[in-house]
């Protein structure tokens, strides 16, 4: 209680977001669905006064080297860049949003930088800071991200 008598409350934001149409959701089950997949580290979804979900994931490359035949000496962004990786990644988000409501499934997704600590991402107790990945990449223009929508390959 600070001295003028007023509590201070604090805590975490609400999660829970609005779409241009209307209708409320809250990402973190569809961040869980999607990050079931061997491929995805971490996903963020944000839609908030959007006409649908955008997905920002941060693939974990090993795996993907592993599962696609890539040799190792393929940099990083020629393996981002690969149409076979978008197909896989693609397939993976359908799979594990099967029993999530259609309007809050993404309609697009981008992959990203890991989200760290040393890029204020991460919280020390290794919890994505949500509102710093969506100030700096949603809010902060999001044209430096290549969309990538489903079956646009």
């Amino acid at each position: 209680m600070s001295s003028d008598g007023w509590l201070k409350v604090s805590g975490r934001l609400k999660e829970q977001f609005k779409l241009e149409n209307g209708k409320y959701l809250c990402p973190s089950p569809i961040e869980e669905a999607i990050g079931m997949s061997r491929f995805i580290m971490q996903v963020v979804i944000y839609g908030c006064n959007r006409p649908h979900n955008i997905a920002l994931i941060v693939p974990d490359l090993v795996a993907l080297l592993v599962v696609l035949k890539i040799d190792d000496s393929v940099s990083d962004e020629e393996l981002v860049n690969d149409e076979r990786l978008e197909t896989l990644l693609d397939e993976e988000i359908r799979m594990n949003c099967e029993r999530i409501k259609k309007f809050e499934v993404p309609k697009a997704w981008s992959m990203v930088a890991p989200f760290t600590a040393a890029n204020n991402m991460l919280t020390p107790k290794m919890s994505i800071r949500r509102h710093m990945v969506i100030k700096e990449i949603f809010i902060v223009p999001c044209q430096y991200y290549k969309l990538k929508k489903f079956g646009s390959m």
